[in-house]
């Protein structure tokens, strides 16, 4: 297994379909911060894309490929393992880039305890949106006027949710869209794009603990569609289909289920973590 620079992830192109996740492509595409891992260099068959600042671990390209499949225990255990340790992250979660990987990684995968789910892929209908109607006391604002308005301890809420998928405030404004409900100088709810490919913008949304069953996501998510197709970007959903709360809004945003992949997870191995960093010292 051999890790790519990013110069390098444009050979992995040939690898994605359209049908797969946008994050991926995000990564890839160089609009989001990512590793990835190949079987070789030169045409590469199949790859390892970790979406590094997040800790997704997907498996894309040719799932009947030993010379790459018995080497994925290794990679996410003795590579992937110790950088997601240190950043806090005890967790793997490795998704199927399309459903001929859901077999592969049960055998890979079989003999450890993991959770399995699902992923609903949800796509906007084109050259369409839904009215928006906000509640007495609460506005729509565009982000970089929520960070000017918002009082210190939402401005940080609204900073820690761009930081979790950009390098900088900069880099989020020149690339994203995003969407605050506020009440005040109180954020209730955000909607800002995630990861980014093409024109294609991934939705992460929020509300708030205190606002929370007031319908407040949706008519975040309605707003954030309606800028994404004034900016003639295309929104796009991504969500367990056990994450109840998220499905509902999706749908009550307008959103169309479009696809299902599956993920599983398990805790990474620490002792083998352990082993490796004491011979990296």
């Amino acid at each position: 297994m051999k890790e790519l620079t990013a110069d390098q992830f444009y050979i992995v192109e040939p690898l994605l379909i359209d049908e797969g996740s946008v994050e991926v492509r995000a990564v890839i595409e160089g609009m989001n911060e990512g590793r990835v891992f190949v079987d070789q260099v030169h045409d590469p068959a199949s790859a390892i894309v970790w979406l590094g600042n997040m800790d997704g671990i997907f498996v894309i390209g040719e799932e009947r490929n030993p010379l790459f499949t018995t080497k994925i225990r290794e990679c996410i255990d003795m590579v992937i393992g110790p950088a997601a340790i240190a950043a806090g992250v005890h967790e793997a979660e490795v998704l199927s880039y399309h459903p001929n990987w859901d077999l592969v990684l049960d055998d890979v995968f079989g003999d450890r305890t993991s959770e399995k789910w699902e992923q609903f892929i949800y796509r906007y209908p084109a050259n369409s949106s839904k009215s928006i109607e906000c509640p007495e006391g609460f506005r729509i604002v565009p982000v970089e006027k929520a960070l000017v308005q918002a009082s210190p301890f939402s401005r940080s809420l609204i900073e820690e949710k761009i930081y979790t998928f950009w390098s900088s405030e900069e880099d989020f404004f020149e690339n994203g869209l995003g969407i605050c409900v506020m009440k005040g100088s109180e954020v209730a709810s955000i909607c800002i794009t995630g990861f980014r490919a093409g024109n294609v913008h991934a939705v992460d949304i929020k509300t708030y603990k205190a606002f929370k069953k007031r319908g407040l996501g949706t008519i975040a998510a309605k707003a954030f569609v309606k800028e994404c197709l004034a900016h003639d970007g295309v929104p796009y959903w991504d969500c367990s289909a056990d994450n109840v709360p998220s499905v509902r809004t999706a749908e009550k945003a307008g959103f169309l289920l479009q696809g299902i992949y599956r993920g599983i997870a398990f805790e990474f191995e620490p002792k083998r973590v352990f082993r490796v960093n004491t011979r990296q010292q």
